[in-house]
């Protein structure tokens, strides 16, 4: 019980000093604008995803680069997930990234030959995926990162795909 207690004190800790990272802003419109509006906008200095989705039977997530260089990222696979065919990462320009792909059950590990330099967008696509029958429409898949510099993985995010029904 106790390591229960102390395991989720560490992932609440973890959670908010990530989300402290995000710096507010204060922005304002130009003044051609009739009413001027203030509102706050996040400047975000961290890796983060940008979007999720699927493309025919292609899963993909995007991830900016933001802050430091990335030598790994790691995606926990849905429990949902049965298998998928392939996976391919891809620079914002469609250029492929190489790197060394390492996949378990619950899984997925690139290690990049190069550090993804800071400023890149990177797309993972994950193709032929099927799931468990039954299993729900939307899956989550967990991303993390280790930085060049850093020890440990650095949470960045959870991408969520929405399935669409067939009928």
């Amino acid at each position: 019980m106790k390591g229960l207690i102390c395991g989720s004190l560490f992932t609440l800790m973890l959670t908010t000093s990530a989300a402290a990272i995000a710096t507010p802003v204060k922005y304002t419109q130009s003044d051609s604008d009739t009413h001027k509006i203030s509102q706050v906008a996040l400047n975000v200095n961290v890796p983060h995803i940008t979007n999720s989705g699927i493309r025919n039977n292609t899963h993909f997530i995007r991830v900016a680069v933001v802050g430091m260089s990335l030598e790994d990222l790691m995606i926990l696979l849905p429990s949902q997930m049965e298998r998928f065919n392939a996976v391919r990462i891809t620079d914002q320009s469609g250029k492929e990234i190489a790197g060394k792909i390492e996949i378990n059950k619950e899984r997925l590990s690139i290690s990049f030959d190069e550090p993804v330099n800071s400023g890149v967008s990177l797309e993972v696509q994950i193709t032929g995926v099927q799931r468990r029958s039954g299993s729900g429409n939307i899956l989550l898949y967990g991303v993390t990162a280790k930085r060049v510099g850093l020890e440990g993985e650095i949470p960045i995010g959870t991408a969520r795909i929405d399935i669409p029904d067939k009928g």
